[in-house]
């Protein structure tokens, strides 16, 4: 009797194996954590494996064979493909499904001409319109691997301060598997050492780093020693911090080619219920009276926690219970 051989006993196929690594390296490029991957993983997948199939040393044609014919780096690449599979279907529909709205469209338009331009390039406008969702699309379209140039996405974190904080950001960013450490000076020189030319920074939640300090300043030099483009993205504090009052980021406001979005249209809302199969005039009047909400609240990321709502209540979308659970969460008075 044949013994039936398991998919994670055969030999990985090389095409099933690249598309793999394609699919891992633009999660990296969009953000996603070293860390995270390999803690959702099943199969204890360690940091230091997955920089090895990442960089791709093992899908060259010399060592293809050899390296994927035993079974650990079989079931790695399975682990990595059922975990890629479950983040697609954790955002509720796939990754080349999703609303294609004017502000989208924008913001992809000028990371598009920046990255080929090689421009410093700022986006900034009210909260939840869709900036970062554009930004991340763009990177994960155009992902950065260790032996290829690419854009990276990559959001400043809470806290984030000084000159140090800055460079820390970026360089997690360039090189998630290891620890930015040393002087200010030496962190800069490394992040100029990992840029090659066709890269591309895109960094967002700019205004965390703007408001407590100066460190935002550094983009600038970067771009220009590094000769990569640059993109900053932020909120209404991002936008007072550069072009506002203050004095100190006024060389950084000169060289910087800056949009200032306007909030979500009409036609905005259009796009995104018709990507969700909803309808109807009294829902999009209502839809519309959330997104243009001001501060924090507004945007059609103040819709989708009203539709998530509902959708966890089994409740039907409609422009009633819309505006009923708009008003429990104050996204409407």
């Amino acid at each position: 009797m044949t013994e039936k051989v398991t998919d994670a006993q055969a030999p990985m196929d090389r095409i099933r194996a690249e598309g793999i690594v394609d699919r891992i390296n633009a999660y990296l490029s969009g953000g996603v954590s070293v860390t995270r991957i390999c803690a959702e993983c099943e199969g204890g997948i360690r940091a230091e494996q997955l920089e090895k199939l990442m960089s791709e040393q093992a899908l060259r044609p010399t060592t293809f064979g050899e390296w994927f014919g035993s079974p650990r780096a079989t079931e790695t690449l399975i682990a990595l493909e059922k975990w890629a599979d479950e983040e697609d279907r954790d955002n509720e529909r796939q990754l080349d499904d999703y609303a294609v709205t004017e502000i989208f469209r924008q913001v992809y338009g000028i990371l598009n001409v920046a990255h080929k331009a090689r421009s410093l390039v700022a986006i900034t406008g009210a909260y939840g319109v869709g900036k970062t969702f554009a930004a991340r699309r763009y990177a994960m379209d155009n992902p950065r691997r260790p032996n290829e140039p690419g854009a990276v996405w990559f959001e400043f974190p809470p806290g984030t301060k000084g000159d140090s904080g800055v460079l820390d950001a970026v360089l997690s960013a360039l090189d998630p598997y290891g620890a930015p450490s040393g002087s200010v000076n030496a962190k800069l020189d490394r992040v100029l050492t990992l840029l090659k030319p066709g890269d591309f920074l895109i960094a967002d939640e700019c205004g965390l780093p703007a408001e407590k300090g100066t460190g935002l300043r550094f983009m600038a030099y970067i771009h220009e020693r590094a000769r990569i483009p640059i993109a900053m993205i932020g909120n209404p504090s991002f936008h007072a911090a550069v072009w506002g009052k203050r004095t100190d980021y006024d060389a950084l406001a000169s060289r910087t080619r800056h949009t200032s979005l306007d909030g979500n249209s009409a036609e905005d809302v259009a796009h995104f219920m018709d990507w969700l199969n909803l309808s109807g005039r009294r829902l999009k009047d209502s839809i519309l009276a959330v997104v243009r909400q001001p501060g924090r609240d507004g945007g059609l990321r103040g819709a989708v926690t009203v539709l998530n709502e509902l959708k966890a209540r089994e409740m039907e979308v409609t422009a009633e219970n819309f505006i009923s659970i708009a008003k429990q969460y104050g996204r409407m008075e």
